[in-house]
């Protein structure tokens, strides 16, 4: 008992606020930190402003978790800060599709394939603030207002379905086809 009275309570409470403090300021800066975001590890890992078909999904080879291993994927981390981006691809079937992603993940564009007929896609991603204050005259001529977006840098993705060998060679092709590059025309 003449323990708990030579216990100072003031400590203890000194104690647990430090470390409610120190709990939070961690948990803001864990939220913060894109070192490890998929944005940055794919933009680390294919070229600028290229679309790049990349290796087959498997155990030893996953450029990012959680990646179907039935699909075939191509990206392109794109960077706009100079001007227009074009961003073509074909989706030839059911299953393709194409994203376009903000670095913090948030989805800018997707599009799935019809199961009709093929999905042509042709966007222009201009940068921010072009979008906002009009397009120079120039690459004016070569946008559709209804396939553009704003956006300063990102990451486009294209997913082609893997429906085994005797499909491949086609798979791969219509996925070559696939571009993102500089430019307006």
């Amino acid at each position: 008992m003449r323990l708990l009275r030579a216990f100072d309570w003031r400590l203890l409470a000194i104690f647990a606020i430090i470390a409610g403090i120190v709990h939070l300021t961690a948990t803001f800066l864990a939220v913060n930190d894109t070192r490890g975001s998929a944005y940055s590890r794919l933009a680390r890992a294919f070229p600028k402003n290229t679309m790049t078909i990349a290796t087959a999904v498997a155990p030893q080879h996953q450029p990012l978790p959680f990646l179907a291993p039935d699909a075939r994927y191509a990206f392109c981390p794109f960077e706009a800060s100079t001007g227009t981006m074009r961003v073509r691809a074909l989706l030839p079937d059911l299953g393709w599709t194409i994203g376009v992603y903000a670095p913090d993940g948030t989805n800018l564009y997707f599009a799935a394939a019809s199961a009709d007929r093929e999905t042509t896609i042709d966007l222009s991603i201009v940068p921010s603030d072009d979008r906002f204050l009009g397009l120079p005259a120039s690459s004016a001529a070569n946008i559709d207002p209804q396939q553009t977006i704003a956006a300063v840098k990102g990451l486009v993705v294209v997913r082609a379905p893997d429906k085994g060998e005797p499909y491949r060679a086609d798979e791969l092709a219509a996925l070559a086809k696939a571009s993102c590059k500089p430019g307006g025309a």
